[in-house]
């Protein structure tokens, strides 16, 4: 519709426009509710975001807790002036590490120095530790070859409620503990050298709430230097790490 009556003006109709108008914006104003705000709709097919108590926790990796045995103050079997069973004990472990790092499996030190650590307290740090395998070193014994130690259990008591008694708590892995024993032996034999495997209550092997075993490098008293030969280090650790290996995936272990 035009406006043309004569008798007004552009800015008349103008504000006569306007005070019709305001009147009106305003009442309608009133009647329309406010829009409320909302959240964003979840897409279709979106998952919801686990909880913590959903998530699957992460397994534990797996690694060689490798234990040099004696150290500091307590210097183990002298095998002669100025060299103790504690620096072997040590070199070996190291060489050890370094095998078991090449066939991808992970492996710590109890002690990487020479500090003492009591007998409690390396099964204390271990079962803290929860590793797939413990592996005690020792060097000493009068002979040639090689020694695989697994726990003898003293007394095999029931536990008393949720506790082991501490010189059984090898009780639930002796099975698995025997198998890389014995695993170790045989590829010990397959470099030429002399193995035999045993059980004893060789401490601190029975507090150790996982599979664990010791090794021990019999001292030939002709020639008691042999036991730092590096080739000879290095052979007896590749067997012991080969041995592991072996047995892990038989187990299904994972890394």
């Amino acid at each position: 519709m035009r406006w043309s009556s004569p008798h007004l003006s552009m800015t008349g109709v103008a504000l006569v426009f306007l005070l019709c108008w305001l009147p009106f914006s305003q009442a309608v104003a009133q009647q329309q509710p406010s829009t409320p705000r909302l959240s964003p709709a979840p897409a279709p097919n979106a998952s919801p975001s686990p909880s913590a108590e959903t998530e699957k926790p992460a397994e534990p990796e797996f690694f060689v807790l490798i234990d040099p045995s004696h150290g500091g103050e307590d210097r183990g079997a002298v095998l002669a002036p100025k060299f103790n069973e504690k620096d072997v004990t040590l070199s070996l472990a190291r060489v050890l590490r370094k095998e078991l790092e090449e066939r991808g499996i992970a492996a710590r030190l109890l002690r990487d120095s020479d500090i003492s650590v009591g007998l409690n307290h390396r099964a204390e740090l271990c079962n803290q530790q929860r590793p797939g395998i413990y592996i005690a070193l020792h060097a000493g014994t009068p002979g040639q070859g090689v020694r695989v130690y697994t726990p003898l259990l003293p007394s095999k008591q029931p536990p008393v409620g949720t506790f082991l008694p501490w010189d059984d708590a090898q009780a639930g892995s002796l099975e698995r503990s025997s198998a890389i024993a014995k695993a170790v032996t045989r590829e010990l034999a397959k470099r030429d050298l002399k193995a035999t495997d045993f059980q004893a209550f060789l401490r601190p092997l029975n507090n150790i709430i996982g599979p664990a075993i010791a090794v021990e490098l019999a001292v030939d008293r002709a020639n008691v230097r042999s036991l730092e030969d590096p080739k000879m280090q290095t052979s007896v650790a590749s067997a012991i790490a080969s041995g592991i290996a072996q047995t892990r995936i038989r187990a299904g272990g994972h890394k």
